[in-house]
């Protein structure tokens, strides 16, 4: 069983080593050897450092990450061999039991890099390239907002009246606004003359001379006041298409009658 030695270089061959007492990868060895599983010193950590330099000679590139990777699990097992082959004085080994309880901290915390940079990889693999923050649901018995006393919705309203008059106050009129030169009525007459000379027209045709977006919108309503008599049908023979009026026939208009007398009042 071999896998990748370090997730930092993920295009690199898997590298395995081969020794009279383990075969596998180098950080399954140093946690056998962490969970004391197997004897550091039956691992000969000069035939580790030859087969990864073997390794590293048949490699097209070398990432440094991978490097560095070997050098920090090497120091490892190399201060755990030392310890274990040159034993301190009796009076320091409260000291050896502390910096050995520090190093297999630091191998716990290796792992738990490790497993995390697994997870991440398989997230970036599945494009999950970001962890969304949820808020947290409001409680639905009212704990966290307080209603104030004293306030309606009306009083509200006028405070923020109060606030548009101070802060917005409506504009003087400087100018007198000229009465439109047309009507809805004279809209409604053009339209009607233009299907009793052809038999369909577009909306855009219609409004070939309009000059301002008022005189547009006094047509749209001339148009709208049209289909509401029944007396013209529109539709659009594409998305976003040209709007084409045609006369309504007699036989599809409905059979309630139209008083006369409801004109459109300007």
């Amino acid at each position: 069983m071999t896998t990748d030695l370090f997730l930092g270089a993920p295009d690199a061959p898997a590298f395995s080593i081969h020794l009279p007492v383990y075969e596998g990868p180098l950080d399954v060895l140093l946690r056998l050897i962490e969970e004391r599983k197997l004897e550091i010193t039956a691992v000969s950590l000069a035939a580790v450092a030859d087969q990864f330099l073997a390794y590293l000679a048949g490699l097209p590139q070398r990432d440094p990450r991978l490097l560095a990777g070997f050098v920090s699990i090497a120091a490892r097992l190399l201060l755990i061999k030392s310890r274990a082959l040159l034993p301190l004085p009796a009076r320091a080994e409260p000291a050896e039991d502390e910096e050995t309880e520090a190093l297999v901290e630091q191998l716990r915390a290796y792992q738990l890099y490790k497993q995390v940079a697994q997870l991440l990889r398989q997230r970036e693999q599945l494009g999950l390239r970001a962890f969304p923050v949820q808020p947290p649901p409001l409680p639905r018995d009212g704990s966290r907002f307080v209603m104030p006393d004293n306030v309606t919705p009306e009083a509200l309203a006028k405070a923020m009246q109060r606030v548009v008059e101070r802060w917005m106050p409506p504009p003087t009129a400087d100018a007198v606004v000229a009465p439109l030169p047309f009507t809805v009525n004279d809209c409604i007459s053009k339209i009607q003359r233009a299907l009793s000379e052809r038999p369909r027209v577009t909306f855009r045709e219609v409004l070939a001379n309009a000059r301002s977006r008022i005189e547009v919108i006094v047509h749209l309503l001339a148009l709208l006041e049209l289909l509401k008599r029944y007396a013209v049908r529109c539709y659009q023979e594409a998305l976003f298409g040209e709007i084409v009026i045609e006369p309504m026939p007699e036989s599809e208009r409905p059979s309630v009658e139209i008083d006369a007398a409801l004109e459109f009042e300007e």
